[in-house]
């Protein structure tokens, strides 16, 4: 799965051109084509950007956070829905979101319409995988079929951000410290990182890549079977974004690019 969203999805790359959201004045979303290194600044800020054959779904901060698509061909951009979506991820034909205004879980057709309700609580987080929905809820951690039904209660533990490796879910536990804790599916139990209260979350699908809010917002990866840990970039960091092999994160309201086996980080757009 792509995890991208769950730092924002302000950085996409198709067709050759690269997207990073403004996140300095938010005067709107960078286009930068790879091949001739020209830059222009589209209109509307995209938030939770996800990419279909037809072009990309966002949800659009200038626009009180309103469904869009953008076509990249023809440059234009088509407003889908009036609903405010939140971690918005694109699932098949199906697009599923947080509705900013009641804060429930829903989905649609990329159409923007058949709209329809698949957590009946507040849900701060979540993510789709294969049949599954898994959603961080005030409660606790829970997971539905992606038609909504079949609810089920994984863990009482209260996550802020949710990511999935294989059969472990990871996430902030908010009763512990805020503590990167790793949720073993199979066993249910969790293991809790002492030294690391993880900000911004990612994963190239087998190592978790964070920022660690107790070593001043630096960038760890970690490895969830073995447990080790090491932090690979000093830069104070947010926003962390996987494009191939190559992390992209902000630093400062700046966006810097860097390989995922750490290094030096360099500017993406100077």
């Amino acid at each position: 799965m792509d995890y991208n969203v769950n730092s924002g999805g302000l950085v996409l790359k198709t067709d050759g051109k690269l997207l990073l959201g403004d996140i300095c004045s938010y005067s709107g979303t960078y286009m930068r084509d790879a091949a001739s290194g020209e830059t222009v600044l589209l209109d509307g800020i995209f938030w939770f950007m996800n990419q279909a054959e037809d072009g990309i779904y966002y949800s659009d901060q200038q626009r009180g956070h309103r469904l869009f698509r953008f076509d990249t061909a023809l440059m234009t951009a088509e407003p889908l829905s009036d609903s405010p979506c939140y971690g918005l991820i694109r699932h098949g034909e199906w697009l599923y979101y947080i509705n900013e205004t009641d804060r429930k879980l829903y989905r649609c057709l990329m159409s923007g319409k058949n709209e329809t309700r698949i957590a009946d609580e507040p849900v701060e987080s979540f993510i789709v995988e294969e049949e599954q929905v898994y959603y961080a809820t005030g409660q606790g951690i829970r997971t539905c079929r992606i038609t909504g039904g079949g609810r089920e209660v994984v863990s009482d533990a209260v996550a802020a951000g949710l990511l999935l490796l294989g059969e472990k879910l990871v996430f902030a536990d908010k009763k512990n410290r805020y503590l990167l804790s790793v949720l073993d599916l199979r066993t249910g139990s969790i293991d809790s990182y002492e030294d690391l209260v993880p900000g911004s979350m990612n994963s190239d699908g087998r190592f978790l890549y964070c920022t660690n809010r107790k070593h001043d917002g630096t960038i760890y990866r970690v490895d969830p079977e073995s447990g080790s840990q090491i932090r690979i970039c000093g830069e104070r960091a947010d926003h962390l974004h996987i494009v191939g092999d190559e992390m992209v994160f902000s630093s400062r309201y700046e966006w810097y690019g860097m390989s995922l086996s750490g290094g030096q980080a360099a500017k993406v757009i100077t």
